[in-house]
């Protein structure tokens, strides 16, 4: 399944949380670990959602994904400054990237760690339509892939979708938790 796809219904969500927190009214320190507080929340609980639809589906639902990396700092302090800098564009452009990273790396760590224990998981890229030269080498269908197929670059919107034991035997559509934005 594209995981990726699903930012797109918390997308809208998180943006108005973000310009609620990111008045200018409200003194930068304050409005930044604000900024910090919400990314941390909402990339932890994106993380974990397609980390255990990934483990369920690759058949290690015992298993727990890494969790996501500190990016949020510089995406926060970024958001904030833009109010100063009126880089507003820049900066839903910068969300949007940070919200499928986190859904890649979950992804990712799900890959790796159902291999690590023979599950045999798939990967499959998909170069979206005008890509670049690089994405097009990468793309197909992998069962033992170097991590080069997981790698993307500024503005990439090829589709990765990982797919495990029970998506291969018709049990596992990709639609096993609700998906709810908590702000």
């Amino acid at each position: 399944m594209n995981y990726d796809a699903l930012s797109y219904t918390i997308l809208p969500e998180l943006k108005a949380e973000i310009a609620t927190i990111n008045n200018p009214e409200i003194d930068p320190e304050t409005r930044r670990y604000n900024l910090e507080i919400v990314l941390r929340e909402v990339g932890e609980q994106v993380y974990n959602v397609i980390y255990d639809m990934n483990a369920y589906d690759m058949d290690i639902s015992y298993t727990n994904g890494k969790t996501i990396n500190d990016a949020y700092y510089g995406l926060a302090k970024n958001i904030s400054d833009s109010i100063s800098t009126g880089g507003k564009t820049a900066v839903d452009a910068q969300i949007e990237e940070w919200l499928s990273n986190q859904i890649l790396k979950a992804q990712y760590d799900a890959f790796w760690n159902a291999r690590d224990y023979e599950k045999h998981p798939t990967v499959e890229r998909i170069a979206a339509p005008g890509c670049c030269a690089w994405c097009s080498a990468v793309a197909g269908v992998f069962v033992d892939p170097d991590s080069e197929v997981f790698r993307r670059h500024d503005n990439c919107r090829c589709a990765i979708k990982t797919s495990g034991y029970k998506t291969n035997n018709g049990t596992y559509s990709g639609e096993r938790k609700a998906w709810k934005f908590k702000g």
